[in-house]
């Protein structure tokens, strides 16, 4: 779908036909930050429409350089309150955390540390062999580039990236499953 539009509507205040790029859009913004941020359906619906609030007044002040790239600028913009609303979390939860408070023993979380190590074994021991070997190299070079593992692994980029993510995901789920999360 052409965003430009949107610039345009504005402009010429077609009220109508900017209500329907929103209702466009806003599906996409959600889908953006929980794909790609890990958002909660409530804060991507939330930070969505923040974010179109936003974008609608620098649109209408005439701030956007080029109309061409709405689509970019929104969802950065969108990416950005996300941002803000969880650094406002962490910031507003580390306040409520009391100063008398004492940390967990290291015994304790060396003890959960190893369990999570082991459920996560057990896992990875779960999958096709082909699929251990893969992820345990990217748990061996969590920093290498996906152009890099995807030659390791004689594969193309796309489908390195598709594989990591689904098997990601599989672990996850399996976790989640032995874990009782």
């Amino acid at each position: 779908m052409d965003y430009t539009k949107l610039v345009t509507a504005l402009k010429e205040n077609d009220s109508e036909e900017v209500n329907r790029l929103v209702e466009a859009l806003r599906p996409r913004l959600m889908a953006f930050l929980r794909i790609h941020m890990n958002a909660t359906d409530a804060d991507a619906e939330d930070c969505a429409q923040d974010s179109l609030i936003d974008s609608l007044e620098v649109i209408k002040s005439d701030r956007i350089d080029d109309p061409k790239r709405i689509v970019s600028y929104i969802l950065t913009t969108c990416r950005n309150n996300y941002l803000k609303m969880q650094k406002k979390r962490r910031e507003t939860s580390m306040e409520e955390v009391s100063e008398t408070q004492s940390q967990a023993p290291q015994q304790l979380q060396s003890l959960l540390d190893e369990e999570q190590k082991k459920l996560l074994r057990w896992c990875m021991n779960q999958l096709k062999e082909e699929y251990q070997r893969f992820m345990q190299y990217w748990f061996d070079h969590p920093d290498a580039h996906t152009k890099k593992v995807a030659a390791e692994f004689d594969i193309s980029i796309n489908n390195a990236w598709t594989r990591k993510h689904r098997l990601i995901k599989k672990l996850n789920e399996c976790y989640r499953e032995k874990s009782k999360l």
